[in-house]
């Protein structure tokens, strides 16, 4: 079975919410910083709330990167025209009711052709997959995957290395991965535990994949600590769990394990609070048998504007991609829009703004430049950052309280 896997300061002048389809031109540059040479194109795919997150794959095998969103795939490489697999209902904004809170594109049912996972709210929904008809179009099969994900920030990635893909999150107290069974695709997900039972909460806040020891394998970074993947055929197939904390606050969205600083060892990127205030570095320091991490903020509150560029709250929805063409990881990220409705969070109506910062290594050590993006979308959950019109250069999609958007990077 082959799986695809798709995946991850002058301030421009307020863009009005878009009520139809169409194109604006971002231009994205710093005041401290010369101009960068950046600039974005605005598609409106929607204005209605249906989702929180987003995704791509070739959905129609035209050989394009087409969009997921909520119930709805757009055919790249323009984005113009929509498909609805199931029946789209749009959603208040002020309340949180979707059940669309990721969507993930693979090859679930083994016929070549990709289909879509999407899972639901934590607490309430259930994990489904939708089977891609073909030419024939219309609503798709709905399967059942699994009871509840749990967790904040799963992720959809071939964790062992066996071709099937696994969804990482907790469940009964242990973390682990929830995956299909390639010979019967369409039977319920299995739960795979791969460390000891803890009480961890529902909705626990920072996780992400990634090689953080340098051994060649995938390994579970958490806030509060990492599972260290044993090596294939060991005896002890139980993960062990290296703790200790990153953020000291509730803990952030999506993580990522990187060489920030280009010395040859895995650093940690996070935001520190999802729904607060915060980005931060986390450098490995220490020994190679007893490595800890130190915080190095990229972003802070408002009191530290001067000195990082930007502030805005809740960077609940991250990715990594090297927007300007440097060989260096970016950061993308931006505010979510009312996750807890209009008056809960901090600034909860502050411009739902989406940045790109810029890493770099200067002689005095790393640096991370803030570009605008966008002041009127924000982000949900789940941020898009990768070539989706597949012209060379790096493009952003987000999906909010405020709808659906896609900024195409200009030559």
């Amino acid at each position: 079975m082959n799986y695809l896997l798709a995946a991850s300061l002058t301030v421009v002048s307020s863009l009005a919410i878009c009520t139809q389809l169409g194109a604006e031109d971002v231009s994205v540059h710093t005041p401290d910083t010369p101009a960068a040479p950046i600039a974005f194109r605005r598609l409106v795919l929607s204005d209605q709330y249906y989702c929180d997150g987003v995704a791509a794959g070739d959905i129609n095998n035209d050989g394009n990167l087409d969009i997921v969103a909520g119930p709805f795939w757009y055919e790249g490489p323009k984005f113009e025209v929509s498909h609805a697999f199931y029946d789209p209902v749009p959603l208040p904004p002020a309340e949180s009711p979707s059940n669309s809170m990721f969507s993930f594109v693979a090859d679930f049912s083994g016929d070549g052709r990709q289909d879509i996972l999407v899972l639901g709210r934590v607490h309430k929904h259930e994990a489904m997959w939708y089977e891609n008809p073909g030419e024939t179009g219309g609503l798709w099969k709905k399967h059942f995957a699994f009871h509840r994900v749990k967790g904040e920030s799963p992720a959809l990635v071939d964790l062992d290395g066996d071709g099937v893909p696994q969804v990482i999150c907790h469940w009964d107290g242990c973390w682990g991965s929830i995956q299909p069974d390639p010979s019967q695709p369409t039977q319920p997900w299995k739960f795979l535990p791969l460390g000891a039972p803890e009480d961890w909460p529902q909705f626990y806040h920072g996780q992400g994949v990634g090689d953080v020891n340098n051994d060649g394998r995938l390994d579970l970074i958490l806030n509060d600590g990492w599972y260290e993947q044993p090596p294939a055929g060991a005896a002890e197939r139980e993960w062990k769990l290296h703790r200790g904390r990153f953020s000291k606050g509730r803990g952030g969205a999506q993580m990522f394990v990187q060489d920030i600083d280009g010395d040859g060892d895995q650093d940690i990127l996070s935001a520190v609070d999802a729904h607060g205030w915060g980005l931060a570095w986390y450098e490995r320091i220490g020994t190679d048998a007893k490595p800890t991490f130190q915080e190095h903020l990229i972003m802070g509150d408002r009191s530290a504007i001067k000195q990082y560029g930007a502030a805005f709250t809740q960077p609940h929805a991250l990715a990594t991609a090297d927007i300007n063409g440097d060989g260096l990881l970016d950061v993308i990220t931006g505010k979510r829009r009312w996750a807890h409705g209009p008056d809960g969070d901090i600034e909860p109506n502050a411009p739902p703004v989406v940045y790109w910062f810029e890493l770099r290594r200067e002689a005095d050590g790393v640096r991370y430049v803030p570009h605008m993006i966008d002041d009127a979308s924000g982000v949900g959950v789940q941020i898009l950052a990768t070539d989706l019109n597949q012209d060379g250069r790096i493009d952003v999609a987000t999906a909010s309280k405020l709808g659906t958007f896609v900024f195409l990077q200009k030559p």
